[in-house]
């Protein structure tokens, strides 16, 4: 069973933190340590000594099939229609979506082979250009 610290074990059985304290102290209530350093009591301890908790017992009928009636068929149409529309936009939002991504890697591509320059070759008559200099004063 769950062990709580002595504040909120006098808070869930409505008393005094002092009387939950004394009982401790006189040994009808056995108490142990946490890992804070804080006095905690087992709630089988509690049990045991003061019985049930006072408004801790919740009861839970079972539920009336009456209380709770069953929505009719007439009455879901309208959601009904109301998740396929989005079910519809959904699917359009999706192929959309493919298409720009499509477009966007045709972009890239485009782009990559604008930008491509290939390696700048000198031109010839730069070089025919020096060797007629050296022809002249040689």
């Amino acid at each position: 069973m769950p062990e709580l610290t002595v504040g909120r074990m006098a808070k869930l059985y409505r008393m005094n933190r002092s009387s939950l304290y004394e009982a401790v102290a006189k040994g009808r209530v056995s108490a142990g340590l946490n890992g804070k350093g804080q006095q905690v009591i087992d709630l089988s301890e509690m049990l045991r000594v003061f019985g049930e908790a006072p408004g801790a017992t919740q009861q839970n009928p079972t539920p009336d099939p009456a209380a709770s009636p069953t929505p009719s068929p007439g009455a879901l149409e309208p959601l009904l229609a109301e998740l396929r529309l989005l079910r519809e936009e959904q699917q359009a939002t999706r192929e959309e979506n493919r298409l720009l991504r499509e477009e966007m890697q045709n972009l890239r591509e485009t782009m990559l082979r604008i930008e491509h320059k290939p390696d700048a070759v000198p031109p010839p008559a730069a070089v025919a250009h020096l060797a007629w200099w050296k022809r002249l004063w040689s």
